[in-house]
């Protein structure tokens, strides 16, 4: 199955009137969306999974409703977060700017992301741990990379004592700050919508320091589109103080 019959399959669902057509259809974009949206196949390199930035674009163009088709796709696969194939090296990029050491990925999901991480963090000696409580929206029978360890962030950040903190679409309304209580932690890295409420806690945007990341913005998006979407880095401390990092 190619590309171009994803996006009619997902058009499609919408289009026919019968629910056992609606339902072939279904099935046909959630098979396709599992070969897009995967984990690392035997032989291939840490990033091959992951698609390129040039042909998401080609992919979100191709329908008319990209917020509908990304959130289907998220449905389907069980991730929220889709990094393009040069996001992670732009994370180690800021990492090393910001002379992180340790760093924690909460909420990993399936590992679709931390496939890619872990290999890049350890080349770039960076201590790494990725988490995830199994409790997400989308119950899924869809394998887990094995670097995923069972757990939850909240207790899990000190007892690894991170320096900074990854996580991408955390639950809605749920607070971040009482993380700021390890001593270690500097950093939060936050991917999802900005303001909290969809992703995280309105309070968090108000009462900690933060900005919106322009570098760790870029080649990425989330369940619910592009416009929406942004990497945010809270910090500990004062708002005046921000870190050098963008």
């Amino acid at each position: 199955m190619n590309d171009d019959q994803g996006i009619e399959y997902f058009e499609g669902h919408f289009d026919f009137c019968q629910p056992s057509q609606i339902s072939r259809q279904h099935r046909r974009f959630e098979a396709w969306a599992q070969t897009l949206i995967r984990l690392p196949q035997p032989g291939e390199g840490p990033l091959d999974h992951l698609l390129p930035e040039n042909e998401w674009q080609r992919l979100l163009k191709q329908t008319p409703d990209s917020e509908g088709w990304l959130a289907a796709l998220s449905q389907a696969t069980g991730v929220y977060f889709f990094p393009s194939r040069e996001w992670p090296g732009r994370l180690m990029r800021w990492l090393k700017l910001a002379r992180v050491r340790r760093l924690l990925e909460a909420g990993a999901g399936r590992g679709y992301l931390t496939a890619a991480l872990a290999p890049k963090a350890t080349a770039a000696e960076i201590i790494f741990k990725s988490v995830d409580k199994r409790e997400g929206e989308f119950a899924s029978q869809l394998p887990v990379h094995p670097s995923v360890a069972p757990g939850d962030v909240f207790q899990e950040v000190d007892r690894f004592r991170p320096e900074a903190v990854l996580y991408a679409w955390p639950p809605p309304g749920q607070s971040l700050a009482p993380l700021f209580t390890c001593s270690s932690l500097r950093y939060l890295i936050l991917a999802g919508e900005p303001g909290g409420g969809v992703t995280g806690a309105r309070e968090d945007w108000e009462t900690l320091a933060s900005k919106k990341s322009p570098l760790l913005s870029r080649f990425s998006r989330g369940r619910t589109g592009q416009t929406r979407h942004q990497v945010t880095i809270f910090w500990r401390g004062s708002r005046a103080k921000a870190p050098s990092p963008a």
